[in-house]
């Protein structure tokens, strides 16, 4: 069985089911799974897909012109390739999420290549100079302004997956809904414990010996989604916050490359709101 990722988004009308089901079976493709969802107007469907008798190349370019005609975007993507994924960055302030990921696409130990930086604020523009990429501002008077700008941005830029390396805005459900097992965050705790803000003070608060960090996928629920990895460390009692967060960061870092890393060797995917590993 040689199987494919076909992701379908965009506003929910009439007939994008049946087209694209048909198109993919007149190319031979086998659909293996099917989870399809509307959130808010936004529709989203992803398929797996067993291409072993299909000729991939004609599928991609079927598949284009469905997108074309119904105004979708449509991505075929095939698993166990030596291909790169284009990864996107966003980010906020703090920089050694964006340094780690950076120096681990370069490294070849995330198969993907990091296509653009998108903050919601300047604070990481010089950095991101510096690392050599290119840096796109994502702001507006409201969030539907910024996020529109984001999407935008996504598409110029072709990007094949998104990390949140401290992207410090919560993201609406259309924004999720049109990149549906596509984002990938890292939160400063074991989720389910301490979800939301302020999560190292929250475990300082509460006393506990034990402080980590998760990588999951985003969903409509916050910090909610399916975890990917974790990692944690032992607090001392007599640690302050301060030094709690920057053993945390380091971290974080980490978790959150590896995370990429899986998914960009295609060890994992989301699916029915959890992770299946390959």
């Amino acid at each position: 069985m040689k199987l494919a990722t076909v992701t379908v988004t965009g506003d929910d009308k009439p007939g994008i089911i049946a087209t694209t089901t048909t198109t993919l079976f007149e190319n031979a493709v086998n659909i293996v799974s099917l989870d399809e969802k509307v959130i808010n107007g936004i529709f989203s469907m992803v398929l797996a897909a067993d291409v072993g008798k299909t000729d991939f190349t004609k599928l991609e370019k079927d598949l284009r012109k469905v997108a074309k005609d119904l105004d979708l975007e449509i991505r075929a993507n095939l698993h166990d390739t030596r291909e790169k994924k284009n990864l996107a960055i966003l980010v906020t302030r703090e920089p050694i999420c964006l340094k780690e990921i950076v120096r681990s696409c370069r490294s070849g130990k995330i198969r993907g290549e990091p296509v653009v930086v998108i903050g919601n604020r300047p604070d990481l523009k010089d950095l991101t100079k510096k690392l050599g990429l290119p840096f796109q501002l994502a702001d507006g008077t409201n969030k539907e302004e910024r996020e529109k700008k984001m999407v935008a941005i996504l598409k110029r830029f072709n990007a094949d997956f998104v990390a949140l390396a401290r992207f410090m805005q919560i993201l609406s459900p259309e924004f999720v809904a049109r990149f549906e097992g596509r984002v990938i965050n890292i939160h400063p705790s074991l989720l389910p414990a301490f979800p939301g803000a302020r999560p190292y003070d929250q475990a300082l608060e509460a006393g506990v010996e034990i402080v980590g960090v998760t990588a999951h996928f985003v969903t409509t629920d916050l910090d909610r989604g399916p975890v990917i990895c974790q990692d944690a460390f032992r607090v001392n009692k007599k640690d302050s916050l301060e030094k709690i967060r920057e053993r945390g960061q380091k971290i974080e870092a980490k978790v959150l490359a590896k995370a990429c890393e899986l998914y960009s060797k295609d060890k994992l995917y989301m699916q029915w709101g959890k992770v299946h590993f390959r």
